[in-house]
């Protein structure tokens, strides 16, 4: 293994070289720990993290909260028009929501309707086509709605919880970045 690679993930606690090093032609998901770090294969790239406990919570948003500060911080307020928007905005018709709504992580099987399309896609084959690495698809959160997705956060909505020009009552969702 060349000496920087050494240098650079010795100071990390990995010390099994030929782990390491049979990383970097592994498959895309390959992964090796040391006791504090965990290196994972990703495309063309190795992606360096904490070693974490997973945080499987589920958070709770009841009906009239207005804003939520974990596992995001987030505004949710009723509006008449949909004036601003980008991938930290969300609208969604009130009517169309079952409280209370959650907040998650995504698990395996999950799907959702993306916005703009026709018929339903699996989570894990959105975040393989958009490109997001391991890392970022474990913290990904996930707003729900009786079991839906309606929002991949900050990412991408659900196609059946969009407004029309008939829906009267609008909720935003927005993300404070």
């Amino acid at each position: 293994m060349p000496g920087y690679l050494f240098a650079f993930f010795n100071e990390y606690g990995f010390t099994e070289w030929n782990d390491v090093e049979n990383l970097l032609t592994a498959m895309s998901g390959k992964e090796v720990r040391s006791k504090s770090h965990r290196l994972v294969k990703d495309r063309d790239f190795l992606l360096l993290t904490e070693n974490k406990t997973s945080e499987n919570r589920i958070y709770q948003i009841l009906k009239n909260q207005t804003k939520i500060e974990k596992p995001v911080q987030m505004r949710i307020t009723k509006v008449d028009t949909m004036l601003e928007t980008g991938p930290h905005i969300l609208y969604v018709p009130k009517k169309a929501l079952k409280y209370p709504l959650t907040l998650r992580k995504w698990e395996k099987g999950d799907y959702f309707c993306p916005f703009g399309m026709k018929g339903k896609k699996k989570l894990s084959k959105y975040f393989k086509d958009e490109k997001i690495d391991i890392i970022a698809k474990e913290n990904q959160w996930l707003l729900c709605s009786d079991g839906a997705i309606v929002w991949v956060v900050g990412k991408r909505a659900d196609e059946r919880f969009k407004v029309s020009e008939n829906t009267e009552e609008i909720v935003k969702f927005e993300l404070k970045l």
